[in-house]
């Protein structure tokens, strides 16, 4: 859960909102999103589901088996390694 709030916290940031702001249109006071930030508290699912939603995100089950082929595409990959390899 710390690297997605983390990732949420990025992308505040990149927005340009505040904590109070962020706050604001969530319906949460600003130390509650500090507090959610910092791993402090564990937030309800649909409060990081609005917290990525404001932050023009959206929270998405994946299955498992295509998760690095999802970071590839997100985190521009290694063109030095293929993502497949051609059967033998």
């Amino acid at each position: 859960m710390n690297t997605l709030l983390k990732q949420l916290k990025t992308a505040r940031q990149e927005k340009g909102l505040k904590q109070s702001e962020f706050g604001k249109k969530l319906g949460l006071p600003q130390s509650h999103i500090s507090r959610i930030e910092r791993g402090k508290t564990d937030p309800r699912l649909s409060t990081v589901a609005d917290m990525a939603r404001i932050a023009d995100h959206e929270l998405m089950l994946v299955p498992r088996r295509l998760v690095p082929v999802i970071r590839f595409m997100t985190e521009g990959g290694n063109d030095q390694e293929p993502m497949w390899k051609p059967d033998e």
